[in-house]
Formats: C-alpha cells, sequence, structure tokens
C-alpha cells in the first residue's frame, strides 16, 4: 500500500512539471518563431493606429523606432518628409531607423545619437514607439527594450502595413509569416 501511495505521488508530480509551461520554451528554446512573438506580446504594450496618430497629432511624442531593415525604410516610413513641400507631417517627431539587428547597440549609444543623428538620445522613461512590417519584430524589440530598462516602449500593433492602411482587417499569423 505504501509503494501504491509513493509512486502515485512520484506519477503526480511528473505529470504536474510535464504538464507546465505548456506552449512556453522548452529548456529556453522556443518551439517557433510565433511563439516566440506571442511570448513578448505578452510583457509589452502595444498601441493602435489610432491612438499612435492621436499622438503625433497631438505632439505628445517625439521618438518613432523603424526597426525594419535600411532597404524597407527606403521605401517609405511613417512621418516620412512630402517631397513636394519638404515638410514632415508630425514636425515634432522623429522617425530614426535603427534595425532591429543593431537595436541594442545603437539605443544606448551617445555617439551615435550625437553625431550620426544629431538628436537627443532617449531616456530610459522617454515615451519611445517602435514598428516594423506587421508587428512582429517590433513586438521583440519593445521587450528587448523594456529588459534594457526603457519603461515607457510601445510597439505599434500592425505595423507599417497598419499605418498605409488603417483599415485592413488586423491578421494575427501573418505578423510572422511575412517577416514580421
Amino acid at each position: 500500500m505504501k509503494k501504491l501511495v509513493y509512486l502515485s505521488v512520484v506519477i503526480s508530480a511528473l505529470l504536474f512539471v510535464i504538464g507546465c509551461g505548456n506552449g512556453f520554451a522548452e529548456n529556453g528554446v522556443y518551439p517557433s518563431n510565433k511563439q516566440m512573438v506571442r511570448e513578448a506580446k505578452k510583457d509589452i504594450t502595444e498601441i493602435t493606429y489610432d491612438d499612435f496618430k492621436a499622438k503625433l497629432e497631438n505632439k505628445e511624442l517625439r521618438l518613432v523606432i523603424d526597426i525594419r531593415e535600411p532597404g524597407e525604410f527606403e521605401d517609405g516610413f511613417i512621418n516620412q518628409e512630402d517631397e513636394e513641400t519638404e515638410e514632415f507631417p508630425y514636425p515634432d517627431a522623429f522617425t530614426v531607423n535603427i534595425p532591429r539587428g543593431l537595436l541594442e547597440f545603437k539605443i544606448d549609444s551617445k555617439k551615435y545619437w550625437d553625431d550620426d543623428l544629431m538628436v537627443d538620445m532617449p531616456s530610459k522613461n522617454e515615451e519611445i514607439v517602435v514598428y516594423c512590417k506587421a508587428g512582429g519584430r517590433a513586438a521583440m524589440a519593445a521587450n528587448t527594450l523594456m529588459k534594457m530598462g526603457y519603461t515607457n516602449v510601445k510597439s505599434l500593433k500592425g505595423g507599417y502595413k497598419k499605418w498605409l492602411d488603417p483599415t485592413a482587417p488586423e491578421v494575427e499569423e501573418e505578423v510572422v509569416d511575412e517577416g514580421g
């Protein structure tokens, strides 16, 4: 009888351990990029198109970081200068392209901000909105910035695609399948 009780306790404990964390990283490894993005989104704040645009219009936001690759950025970005008037739609906001792979190295580099961009480096509590093509890379970038001590980071929900077409439906799986 004692062996049966002991065996059932051991089996119960094993089932409990095996069942915990279902869907999360196993031994620090995620089963897919989609799961990585989902986990990142649990820990960040996403800002909607409407709220983001209102912040730009109300001059409540200074820094927007486009974390797409330079080629993507050159094809168009948020707060791009009008070719005819040479004016920015939101002159109080600055959009900088810091590709996802360089974010950790450039965000804290005073030399980068002073010499390359000639813009004040953001403080750890300044509001920053990051975006990418559809939201996946930006979610992971926002998560990284939070881990680096930035306390007021938001990811633009739906990314640049949403900015270009605010009426487009949001498709969660598309975020990762197309490179975020």
